[in-house]
């Protein structure tokens, strides 16, 4: 009861606004001083050239720390709900946990208002013209939904306000994990965005700004969110052990984010800097250097707390934890402030002009006339799948390791399954296919058909779902650990839509007609994150097709194998259809897109179109007769448990069921002998 009483005291809640402000005071000063260090403060323009004043100067790139610190505080609430806070029972958050959704209500709604107030500053500057003037209707209306970043930054004040709403009236877990997948995409909105995009190797600027905000945003929001319940000592956090646990399951998140940061703040800098003697000779390498600096201390920090765990916490006394915890807190926002400071300052790197404007557009030179070594053994990166790639073969490898490692066992057949599809994976989408499929229509369908039928097939296979429930430790105490979360997503309402055969069926064939039939084609592929969600397309519904058709992890509502034929029937004749009317088309698919980045050897836009239908016709066959020997194998297996299962119960019960079927004939027979 002491305990409860001194965690209520009145002077320790009055401590936290005046820690928030001064957080926020201290990262405009630090904010203020990199922008003068690397040359991003507000200059006059030049008499002539327009002026939006220094009103929008200074102004947006203070709103936009404030924003993105909203941002990272709404994601350290929810962060803390879904996966810090003492449980609640039965996949309901906890007392904790509910205030945290109250917390991130309020904070997300200040990140709506924050983020529109942003947009209006940013297209004041984008036009060169005062903020009432970019605030007026009329220029609003015109002008803030064709400016990417403006567009982004509508998007992202309409997520925080559904997330702000949603919060208010969500009470399990599954949602505010839902709430938080959301608010960590609407994070990395801006990122998609900014300067990073124009670059010749955006792919990677992209790739790496969106890993860098959404690590960043995920350390310091959960960071804050333990220092306020450690400084606050809630019901939930009176005793040592649930402030020791919590911080120990961050443990783990910080630590992933420590290494994005670091991989992704390397990656941006290479594509920024010319050289790396620039970190030396520019104001914009200097921030980069401090930046690195802080993350390095912060780094430090992070040691010391994780072995101040055990002693600080475990007796009650977490003085020692929350000291450190406010000291990374504060490095953490002065790295924010230089973070932004360097997203809105000029970078030294000048990009050499293409020499054509379909070049610009694809951002490297086309690619020779194709032949096997290039467009098998070619190379164009493109990180987000390299490292989701690798990153799965590791965690499966993992789990196979824990599983060999425990006396159990797992089939050699599903390992190399799953890595044959990873590898397939990464081909696609890092080779010298990757490179020809933005400029030819064939080696674009090549590339379609290996991600959405090889590599999903092979994935299937490896089974990573039951891999996962069998080497994951099921979780002690009400608190979900990974596993409960792998089962409750595949017992979730929105695991039974996406396999139901009817959505698999829409969103794995039919979707290919309103692709390749509509613009949508051209308009996908003439953004690099609309090209990448093509991908991902691609393989999800390939995915969920083999998964409901012939995959070893278990299927919310399985379906019977004459379905899962039918459904293979009814796919190889859509895809049938698409591959005919492909190629006796009279017009070239996406040539809004395909026509301008024409190399000279596509000779004939239309011969080249007809040769994608003709791949679509063959590379679809093959996976799809390998799926029906795998359904009917699969058929044959499940008749032969059953005939086994059935003689092992006639040999414990006499063969009943056998006995009680031929009386039943018995009777037939004596009642049919009976005169009438």
């Amino acid at each position: 009861m002491s305990i409860t009483r001194e965690a209520e005291a009145p002077s320790t809640p009055r401590a936290l606004p005046l820690l928030a402000v001064s957080l926020v005071v201290l990262g405009v000063v630090i904010l203020v001083a990199a922008l003068t260090v690397t040359g991003g403060s507000y200059a006059p323009a030049a008499a002539g050239l327009p002026d939006p004043g220094p009103v929008v100067g200074w102004g947006l790139p203070i709103v936009r720390l404030l924003t993105d610190l909203a941002g990272a505080v709404t994601l350290g609430w929810l962060l803390a709900a879904a996966f810090l806070d003492p449980s609640g029972t039965r996949g309901v958050v906890s007392p904790e946990g509910r205030q945290d959704l109250l917390r991130a209500t309020v904070t997300s709604g200040a990140w709506a208002v924050l983020a529109l107030l942003q947009m209006f500053l940013a297209l004041a500057q984008i036009l060169g013209v005062p903020l009432d003037r970019a605030m007026s209707p009329d220029v609003a209306a015109t002008y803030a939904w064709d400016i990417p970043l403006t567009r982004a930054l509508a998007l992202v004040a309409v997520l925080a306000a559904v997330i702000a709403i949603g919060c208010l009236f969500t009470a399990t877990l599954g949602m505010t994990a839902l709430w938080l997948v959301l608010a960590a995409a609407a994070v990395a909105l801006p990122a998609l965005a900014g300067h990073g995009s124009g670059f010749g190797d955006h792919a990677l600027a992209l790739t790496s700004g969106v890993a860098h905000t959404v690590a960043a945003a995920l350390w310091i929001g959960g960071l804050m969110a333990l220092l306020f319940h450690g400084i606050r000592r809630d019901a939930g956090y009176a005793q040592g052990g649930p402030l020791r646990d919590a911080a120990a399951r961050f443990g783990v998140t910080a630590t992933v984010c420590v290494a994005l940061l670091a991989v992704s703040g390397a990656a941006n800098a290479y594509t920024r800097l010319d050289t790396v003697g620039q970190l030396l000779t520019t104001e914009y390498g200097r921030g980069v250097l401090t930046k690195i600096l802080l993350i390095l201390v912060l780094v430090g920090v992070a040691v010391l707390i994780r072995r101040s765990l055990r002693p600080s916490i475990a007796d009650g006394s977490s003085r020692a934890f929350l000291g450190l915890a406010a000291l990374e807190i504060v490095l953490l926002v002065c790295a924010f402030a230089v973070g932004v400071a360097l997203a809105v300052s000029p970078y030294p790197r000048i990009e050499s002009a293409l020499p054509s404007y379909g070049e610009s557009l694809l951002g490297y030179p086309y690619p020779p006339p194709p032949d096997v070594i290039g467009v098998a053994f070619g190379f164009r990166l493109e990180p987000l799948f390299l490292v989701g790639g690798i990153t799965l073969a590791a965690l499966y490898i993992a789990g196979v390791v824990t599983l060999l490692a425990r006396g159990d066992r797992w089939p050699w057949g599903r390992t190399l399954s799953w890595l044959a599809g990873v590898a397939v994976l990464i081909w696609a989408t890092n080779a010298g296919i990757a490179e020809y499929s933005r400029v030819s229509v064939g080696l674009h369908m090549v590339q379609h058909m290996t991600m959405a039928m090889l590599a999903p097939m092979l994935l299937v296979l490896g089974g990573p779902f039951t891999l996962a429930l069998r080497a994951l430790p099921a979780a002690k105490g009400p608190r979900w650990g990974l596993r409960e979360w792998i089962v409750w997503g595949l017992h979730s309402p929105v695991a039974k839509v996406v396999t139901n055969p009817v959505f698999v069926f829409v969103i794995f064939s039919a979707s290919m007609f309103a692709l390749y039939f509509t613009p949508a084609l051209s308009w996908f592929m003439g953004s690099h994150v609309g090209h990448v969600a093509m991908q991902l397309h691609f393989i999800g519904s390939g995915y969920l097709f083999a998964w409901v058709v012939m995959g070893v992890d278990p299927v919310p509502k399985p379906i019977p194998y004459w379905a899962k034929f039918g459904l293979i029937l009814l796919m190889v004749g859509v895809h049938g259809l698409f591959a005919v009317i492909v190629m006796m088309g009279t017009t070239p698919l996406a040539q809004e897109w395909y026509g301008v980045v024409r190399p000279e050897w596509v000779v004939d836009p239309l011969t080249d179109t007809r040769y994608g239908g003709q791949v679509a016709w063959g590379i679809s066959e093959i996976p799809m007769l390998f799926m029906v020997v795998m359904v009917a194998a699969q058929w044959a297996r499940s008749d032969e448990r059953e005939a086994r299962r059935q003689d092992r119960q006639a040999d414990r019960d006499g063969d009943a069921e056998l006995t009680a079927y031929n009386e039943h004939l018995a009777a037939l027979d004596q009642r049919s002998r009976r005169p009438d």
